[in-house]
């Protein structure tokens, strides 16, 4: 069944239907890694965006139980160009077709993807939508289409709850918090409670946390007032460690602003450099917002750099025990290069109970 790409300046790639056979719009957005499509399409840092993938081949490995990053999927649609019908790999238990039908997710696939790529890189972030026909009318709908600012809201859980463990106390306030973050912690034996994006410091101070991890997740952060407001007022009686979304958040909670890219990067080949060793790691990122440096004047100092464009993508606080990243440590998909920073989340907990047992003694 031929389709429709259609962007809000005009531009149209055509291709043919797979998944859901419904109409969606939404901001598009690039992914330009080689693996890792279930866990980009069940990632929430992506609610409400059709995702296109450069990769020109998808779907080789079907869809299985362990790549999960979310149960229920908050994409608006997926573009692709070639889409396999028979995966070979031993865990899959459905085709991508299938699964996208399952979630009522449209596809479109045979699209030249790279020319899309092109495209955004010259002309910057826009709207999309998919349409069996390309007239004016559809024109129009998408340009009278607006990108809403609540995505939080929309994927944060509604209700605290707990993922077990018998080591620290850790708080996680849920931006759009995938599975493998959760994961990880576990396997540091974190006893972690998630809390909604909205949760009040009085909640925290109740729980009494070792430690709080903001997690990564859509939408622009300084529509998150109450998650700004509550970090603000336990930030210096915390360890506070902020991921992707979260990065953009602690920033902001320390009156340092960040700024929109005029293209969202989501890739899995990012090269960061650790400014006191000079060492680089090779990291994923989802990030819609960056950190071009920091005030002279700023509570914050530079951890982290990317190596080919200088942005900031760590930083620390110079008096509190908090640190962030603007990019995923848990990768998936991505490498394990950085994996390292739970470790140092659980580093700085440990500092921190030590400090005070100081005090109290």
């Amino acid at each position: 069944m031929k389709r429709y790409l259609i962007l809000e300046d005009g531009t149209v790639f055509p291709g043919n239907a797979f998944g859901a056979r419904i109409n969606t719009t939404g901001e598009l957005a690039l992914y330009t890694g080689a693996t890792g499509y279930q866990e980009t399409i069940t990632n929430d840092n992506y609610a409400g965006q059709i995702v296109a993938f450069t990769y020109p081949q998808q779907g080789a490995t079907g869809i299985n139980r362990d790549d999960y990053e979310a149960i229920q999927p908050t994409i608006k649609g997926m573009v692709i160009g070639e889409n396999y019908q028979l995966p070979s790999h031993w865990q899959a238990q459905m085709t991508l077709d299938l699964f996208l039908q399952a979630q009522r997710i449209p596809g479109l696939m045979n699209v030249d993807t790279r020319r899309l790529a092109r495209h955004l890189a010259k002309y910057g972030n826009m709207k999309a939508s998919f349409m069996d026909t390309h007239d004016a009318h559809a024109h129009d709908q998408i340009k009278a289409l607006v990108i809403a600012n609540n995505q939080v809201s929309q994927v944060s859980t509604k209700q605290p709850f707990p993922s077990p463990n018998i080591g620290k106390n850790v708080v996680v306030i849920d931006l759009g918090l995938k599975n493998t973050v959760l994961r990880e912690l576990s396997k540091r034996q974190c006893n972690v409670t998630v809390l909604p994006f909205d949760a009040d410091s009085d909640m925290i101070n109740t729980i009494a946390p070792d430690g709080i991890l903001v997690s990564n997740g859509p939408g622009k952060p300084e529509a998150l007032t109450k998650t700004i407001a509550t970090l603000k007022a336990v930030q210096e009686r915390y360890p506070i460690f902020g991921i992707g979304l979260g990065f953009a958040v602690m920033a902001l909670v320390n009156d340092v602003p960040v700024l929109p890219r005029p293209v969202s990067q989501h890739r899995i080949n990012l090269a960061v450099r650790e400014k006191i060793t000079q060492n680089t790691n090779f990291a994923a990122q989802n990030s819609s917002f960056y950190l071009p440096e920091l005030p002279a004047n700023s509570d914050l100092f530079v951890t982290h750099v990317a190596v080919n464009h200088q942005e900031v993508l760590g930083y620390r606080h110079r008096y509190f025990p908090n640190f962030a990243i603007n990019f995923d440590p848990e990768a998936a998909a991505g490498p394990w290069d950085t994996l390292h920073f739970f470790d140092d989340f659980i580093d700085l907990m440990d500092a921190n109970i030590s400090r005070k047992q100081r005090l109290e003694s």
